[in-house]
């Protein structure tokens, strides 16, 4: 029996039947296999995550970081917003694919309450509704949610770039979920939480959504390609290094006891 893909049972009204020409299809293969070896070798770096692969990792760790993703993920709409307001046009075709594809993603997680679901998530770690309330956002958080902005501003003149940061972070997620789901839950017999394993495949998608206008629009020009790669790849590093901030913090209010 055939399977449907999980963006298929989501709320998303993206149209994704679209044909590509041979050569974006051909820039779209080739990037998303080298981000996606990036993405690996940029979590086999963090010692977050490689305390995660040795089945190291302390549930009070798990339950610190993921908590203050929460505060995270309630602004993540903002860095969408972001890209939108940086698009110059809503005709030109390459921003008005990315503009629906920012749309479609925030309007999915609301009307599929993937709020609620990551709340199910940090309860199956084994946080109480009590605590969660209780949490403050970190310096850590604060300063993730202000790396988009610091980075690209408002201008409109890099767009392009900040789409692709974003798409990076997007196939970041999905890869590091799927660790999470086998070193974590499946390394301790615990069921897969619905957001979990949801976003381990919904992300892709994502990805795929918001790096198509960008290869369309740059397809063939080598400069601009390398620097979409590089906005990419400073996405996936900066999502990595929260994790790494993350640890850090947990270690010194820790250490403070």
């Amino acid at each position: 029996m055939k399977v449907k893909p999980a963006i298929a049972l989501t709320s998303s009204r993206l149209n994704r039947d679209i044909e590509l020409s041979p050569a974006v299809k051909a820039q779209e293969s080739a990037i998303s296999s080298r981000t996606i070896a990036y993405c690996h070798e940029a979590l086999d770096r963090s010692r977050f995550f490689c305390l995660l692969k040795d089945s190291a990792i302390a549930p009070s760790l798990m339950q610190y970081a993921f908590v203050q993703y929460h505060f995270w993920r309630d602004r993540l709409h903002q860095w969408f917003g972001l890209c939108i307001v940086k698009a110059g046009s809503c005709t030109d075709p390459d921003q008005k694919s990315a503009i629906m594809s920012l749309s479609d993603h925030t309007f999915t997680d609301l009307q599929d309450d993937h709020s609620e679901m990551y709340v199910e998530f940090l309860h199956d770690l084994g946080l109480s509704d009590a605590e969660i309330m209780a949490s403050q956002r970190s310096a850590a958080t604060a300063s993730y949610e202000r790396s988009f902005f610091d980075e690209f501003g408002y201008g409109t003149d890099n767009f392009y770039e900040a789409l692709a940061a974003l798409s990076g972070r997007e196939l970041c997620v999905s890869i590091r979920n799927a660790r999470i789901l086998q070193s974590y839950f499946d390394a301790r017999g615990m069921k897969h939480p619905t957001w979990l394993s949801l976003h381990a495949e919904l992300e892709v998608n994502h990805f795929q959504d918001s790096i198509r206008p960008v290869l369309t629009r740059f397809k063939g020009d080598s400069t601009k390609l390398h620097s979409v790669i590089k906005a990419v790849e400073r996405g996936i590093d900066r999502h990595v290094q929260y994790f790494e901030d993350l640890l850090h913090e947990y270690e010194s209010l820790a250490n403070a006891v």
